[in-house]
């Protein structure tokens, strides 16, 4: 069962455990026909910052503190600095061939069958050339399934002048160009790409650049494998290795939305209607904000005086996001008592993932004293399988993934986990599974059937789990 399957099958189960599932469904899986347009960086579900610094010469990491994503008047900035004997990394994992500084998720998320469009004004700093290896402003990335590769990209190619959008679809090795286009560095420019995916040969992917004419690839298929949800993602991620013609570097985006069509190729909301309901939720985004700065919670309490609409539910998840900064305890409660036509889920998650990045072990805390609750299952599936944890904290994300309340979605998150362990550890993989009391007997042994698998994929032997 796929993982968004699995969650709202969850939230179905604990209807009359969990009195407030009904009501998450509402607001976690229900489609919003219109933008969402990025007004602050807590617009978005998460960020991810360089946290490190790789010298190639002694193979060391040392921790780096340089805010790398900032927003200034609208205008976001990814920087990314290179040099050929130190550069920055990928948010703090150990990856040595790449960097990282972007953001993740804005609205709902697509699903098979929807049609988005994601729409970033953006530019590159004027020194600003691509490489002989990947260098992506925007990705369409799975959050489950097979999220390895992206769907869709946004890409700077090699040189100075040409950028393309790219799809990876199915299980294919080979991106599929989808249109072709120039740049020039510190020029902005303006590209919207129009996603409808779907496992059948009825999917599209167009671009269209500075307002003209959708081209690209229709009828197509256009999914990864066993994935059902997508996220969008905006910044600067690039490939490195010692001697490329790279610098510090940086891109700005402006003006990024997404937006949940359902349309075809030829049609879509009409342009009143959407630029209404940017207004609107602009308007009172900027309003809390500016209240923000000088107290979050005087400035959610000024949006709950204000009439109940998608922008004050998309509001009260940004300002409760950067209260999360300085007290996620704090914001956490605000967020608990939200109803869900507030934007209850989205706020919930959003206050998550900052608490998860500045202190992981709290956030795991407060998670294991309100669970098992399928309410907070979609909070410990990211906090599992989609934060740098499972790579340098690997018993933190297997905890929060034992929590997880729906016996399927747990498992599926475990053995995501896992499965990255056994790349390194195969041995020490298969004994974990053997005696993970939070796994069924069938569930083991398939997670150790594909541990094997894995193994012999790579002419390695057979691991040798210790007997229960």
């Amino acid at each position: 069962m796929h993982v968004i399957s699995q969650i709202t099958a969850a939230l179905r189960r604990s209807f009359f455990i969990v009195a407030s599932a009904a009501a998450l469904a509402s607001v976690f899986l229900a489609p919003r026909l219109r933008a969402t347009t990025a007004v602050s960086l807590n617009s978005f579900e998460g960020i991810e910052e360089p946290l490190v610094r790789y010298t190639p010469k002694t193979g060391a990491f040392a921790p780096d503190d340089l805010v790398n994503i900032t927003e200034k008047d609208g205008v976001f900035r990814m920087l990314l600095r290179y040099r050929s004997d130190v550069w920055d990394g990928d948010r703090d994992t150990h990856n040595t061939d790449r960097q990282r500084a972007e953001v993740k998720g804005l609205g709902v998320h697509q699903k098979n069958g929807d049609t988005f469009d994601y729409t970033t004004t953006w530019r590159t700093d004027p020194e600003f050339r691509g490489a002989s290896r990947f260098c992506h402003i925007f990705q369409l990335k799975s959050t489950d399934g097979d999220s390895g590769a992206p769907l869709v990209t946004i890409s700077i190619e090699d040189g100075r002048d040409r950028a393309s959008v790219r799809l990876w679809s199915g299980k294919s090795k080979q991106a599929r160009i989808v249109r072709e286009f120039s740049w020039s560095p510190a020029a902005w420019q303006t590209v919207c790409v129009r996603i409808r995916t779907s496992l059948n040969d009825d999917g599209e992917v167009l671009a269209s650049v500075n307002g003209d004419a959708f081209e690209g690839l229709r009828g197509v298929a256009v999914y990864r494998p066993d994935a059902t949800d997508y996220r969008p993602k905006w910044g600067l991620y690039r490939g490195v290795k010692s001697g490329l013609p790279l610098r510090d570097n940086y891109i700005e985006h402006k003006n990024i939305s997404a937006e949940k069509t359902n349309a075809s190729s030829s049609t879509s909301l009409s342009a009143g209607r959407q630029a209404n309901a940017d207004a609107a939720q602009i308007t009172l985004e900027n309003a809390a904000e500016k209240r923000a700065l000088q107290s979050p919670r005087e400035a959610l309490a000024w949006l709950q005086s204000q009439p109940r609409s998608t922008a004050r539910g998309e509001a009260f998840a940004a300002i409760a996001t950067e209260w999360a900064r300085d007290d996620p305890a704090s914001a956490m409660a605000f967020a608990e008592k939200l109803a869900s036509e507030d934007g209850r889920a989205e706020t919930l998650l959003r206050v998550f993932n900052r608490w998860t990045d500045r202190d992981p072990a709290a956030a795991l805390q407060w998670a294991a004293k309100h669970s098992p609750s399928a309410e907070i299952d979609p909070l410990l599936w990211y906090f599992a399988t989609d934060t740098t944890l499972r790579y340098v904290d690997r018993d933190k994300s297997l905890v929060g993934a034992g929590l997880i309340f729906d016996s399927e979605l747990r498992a599926k998150a475990i053995g995501h986990v896992v499965l990255i362990w056994a790349r390194r550890e195969p041995d020490e993989a298969a004994r974990y599974v053997a005696t993970c009391d939070r796994l069924e007997a069938s569930q083991k042994e398939s997670l150790t059937q594909q541990i094997h698998a894995s193994r012999a994929k790579a002419g390695q032997p057979a691991a040798t789990p210790t007997p229960q």
